[in-house]
């Protein structure tokens, strides 16, 4: 059985580059995505999905939970990083690296503070997965996700650059080790968009 690590679907804030907000939705490409996913994953024998409560995810797990009428639990650990003050801000009114290591934005999280909460994300994700006898689905964001795959699965910087992590990419690990990674950012289920996914 599996963990699959999935990004949400794309929002009109990711394709326009604006620091988005909790509330923020899918677009209607986003919402073709989610489909797209739960048509390519319902036969997986996947039994419950960890969501983050973000409205984004939410609408990228209903699909997939209909189709496969699993359990949905929903977390504040997987939230995307929360950037504070600078959200609802469009990318090119930046004029400083708010991904910066050193950079702690107003009413928000530091890097360190961000770090800290993926690392109990991690560990509610393998709690989950251990109570259950099927496979756990994973929907969160491509902050959230990077760290995973860099920090805690160790995925070198090359590998995550050459797969990207596009919308609903999947990154597909075993449950008893982690270190089998059989999928990373696949987006082979999206069927209008073309495939940067690399299987390993």
């Amino acid at each position: 059985m599996s963990i699959y690590l999935v990004r949400h679907g794309e929002t009109d804030g990711n394709r326009n580059r604006i620091v988005q907000t909790p509330e923020t939705p899918l677009s209607a490409h986003g919402h073709l995505q989610a489909q797209e996913l739960a048509d390519a994953y319902q036969n997986h024998q996947i039994s419950r999905i960890l969501c983050s409560d973000h409205t984004r995810t939410q609408q990228t797990a209903k699909p997939v939970q209909q189709l496969l009428g699993c359990e949905l639990v929903l977390t504040e650990l997987l939230q995307e990083r929360n950037l504070g003050a600078l959200r609802g801000t469009p990318w090119k009114q930046i004029d400083f690296d708010f991904l910066a290591a050193d950079y702690h934005p107003e009413n928000g999280e530091s890097q360190p503070q961000f770090g800290q909460r993926v690392e109990l994300a991690w560990q509610q994700i393998i709690q989950q997965a251990n109570e259950i006898e099927q496979s756990l689905m994973v929907i969160t964001h491509g902050l959230v996700l990077r760290y995973i795959l860099q920090h805690i699965l160790q995925i070198d910087e090359a590998s995550l650059e050459r797969s990207g992590i596009e919308n609903t990419c999947v990154t597909q690990i075993d449950k008893q080790d982690f270190s089998n990674i059989k999928l990373l950012c696949d987006i082979a289920h999206l069927r209008q968009e073309v495939v940067k996914g690399t299987a390993i």
